[in-house]
């Protein structure tokens, strides 16, 4: 297993944002991945698991412990007719175009989500009017709690927006089975190439960032029309600042510190909720020392 101590975070996150782990592991399979996390809660460490570092605020101030990279972890194969299993580091856009050449559709969404399988469940990740949820079958969980490996199905993960009943605290997704449907491949390959083609054209791809940053508050209430109806495009906190291209991203401009970006989400809140009177909640998970006013921006108001 290839590990590293003050390890800077920065460059495996999406935002290039994050500062020193006290310990960085790549597990090379999943034996290792299991052992490890084992080995850690036993000695009562504190750990984190991350894949492509997407959906991910870390704190510049750094996280004490052990981060556990799953990138490594990429096996990706096709055990009978219809059916994907994939190992939690394989990226999504890989998987997606995999599907597509073998004729299996219900992936297109995913192409353009920059992150990893195990994040992709846990955060029921989805685009393009779709998400994961609509063709997983089954995932291989680790529960660091009791030590057990179990293999839940679709209504056992209690699948709802951006969201599923796993706890990545303490539970560790190790691969995921999917199950979907056959068609023409260059009709998937058109319909995947569409919606590369779209998110390069409304997303701001040139910059480092964290993918959408607030979830959509209700159903017919995009976050990123509040936003942009909000007048937030010319918000700037720092080196972190809303995109012009779409107001439901925050990007770094070089530099940027998670609490310059925590400020300036603070005020995109605020901004919607003084147009609209509707709270915005983020997308992203967050990971290390941040101070309660800067976690303040995650928790729902009464």
């Amino acid at each position: 297993m290839e590990e590293a101590t003050r390890a800077p975070l920065a460059r495996y996150t999406t935002i290039k944002i994050g500062g020193e782990a006290d310990r960085l592991c790549h597990p090379q399979n999943v034996d290792e991945l299991v052992t490890l996390v084992h080995e850690l809660r036993r000695n009562d460490q504190p750990w984190y698991v991350i894949g492509g570092g997407s959906n991910l605020l870390v704190s510049s101030a750094g996280v004490t412990g052990t981060v556990i990279r799953t990138t490594q972890l990429i096996a990706i194969k096709t055990p009978e007719p219809g059916i994907l299993e994939a190992e939690a580091g394989a990226r999504l856009p890989h998987l997606a175009r995999q599907a597509a050449a073998l004729g299996l559709s219900g992936l297109e969404f995913a192409v353009g989500i920059p992150g990893t399988v195990g994040g992709g469940v846990i955060m029921n990740a989805g685009a393009h009017g779709s998400q994961m949820s609509a063709i997983l079958e089954t995932a291989t969980v680790l529960d660091s709690h009791t030590g057990e490996v179990t293999v839940m199905s679709n209504s056992d993960l209690g699948f709802q927006y951006r969201r599923c009943l796993l706890d990545p605290s303490r539970h560790v997704v190790l691969s995921a089975r999917f199950k979907m449907p056959t068609d023409v491949p260059e009709e998937i390959e058109k319909r995947t190439k569409h919606n590369e083609d779209y998110r390069w054209k409304t997303q701001p791809m040139g910059w480092p960032n964290a993918g959408s940053t607030f979830k959509n508050p209700q159903p017919d209430k995009a976050a990123g029309f509040l936003l942009d109806q909000a007048g937030v495009k010319n918000l700037k906190e720092g080196q972190a600042a809303v995109s012009a291209i779409h107001a439901n991203f925050v990007i770094n401009l070089g530099g940027a510190t998670s609490h310059e970006v925590t400020t300036l989400m603070r005020r995109m809140q605020e901004s919607v909720h003084d147009k609209f009177d509707l709270d915005l909640i983020p997308e992203w998970k967050t990971m290390g020392s941040f101070t309660d006013e800067e976690l303040s921006v995650w928790r729902v108001k009464k």
